[in-house]
């Protein structure tokens, strides 16, 4: 690794001594309902700095514990995870991660695909080149090396139908970091006022 660039800051998110994990769905998705995760970026905030029109749908998932619809690329995703994963380990030395990360505040989450001493890695099947999927992507990634502190991720793309590979390395925005935290404690503040204001109405009940 570079001398430049120092290794992520790793916290895992604990449920009853163990790591919470992708491996366990149901109490992984709990977990992420706590506060605001990489993939949830995109839908609370625009590029342009703008709240998303998605912050009402996320903020009703996250409250009422809804999840949105498991398409097949997603499936073929998951498929596909373990085998980039291990070429991922085999060329740039990042294992394969399906733990629950969180940052300073532990409402900030992210579950990277992969992490070690040498960075972090996100993985994604796609049709789009890669220089386009780091625009849509961006979010997400500049919010791991966020909860990770850590200076870059390695984002690598396999396309769903040859399934060749393309890679890069996406280097951190301070200034979108800003934007993003902001929107997410701004998301989290009404999230958490939500849940009391629930909470409430029960008790009374």
């Amino acid at each position: 690794m570079s001398s430049t660039v120092s290794a992520p800051v790793v916290r895992h998110l604990l449920y009853e001594g163990r790591r919470v994990t992708s491996a366990e769905p149901e109490l992984w998705h709990l977990a992420r309902r706590r506060g605001v995760t990489a993939t949830d970026c995109a839908k609370i905030v625009r590029k342009n700095g703008a709240p998303s029109a998605q912050r009402r749908t996320l903020l009703a998932q996250k409250l009422y514990g809804l999840r949105g619809p498991d398409y097949a690329v997603y499936a073929h995703g998951r498929e596909r995870e373990p085998h980039i994963a291990a070429w991922v380990a085999a060329e740039f030395g990042i294992e394969h991660n399906e733990a629950l990360c969180v940052g300073e505040d532990n409402r900030h989450m992210a579950t990277p695909d992969a992490v070690g001493p040498e960075g972090i890695a996100e993985f994604k099947t796609a049709t789009q080149p890669l220089e386009r999927a780091v625009r849509t992507y961006s979010d997400q990634l500049q919010w791991q090396m966020h909860v990770l502190h850590t200076e870059r991720v390695l984002f690598v793309v396999e396309d769903r139908h040859t399934l060749q590979r393309e890679w890069t390395w996406v280097h951190r925005d301070e200034g979108r970091i800003r934007v993003l935290v902001e929107h997410a404690d701004r998301f989290i503040a009404e999230l958490e006022e939500r849940k009391a204001q629930r909470q409430a109405q029960y008790a009374e009940a």
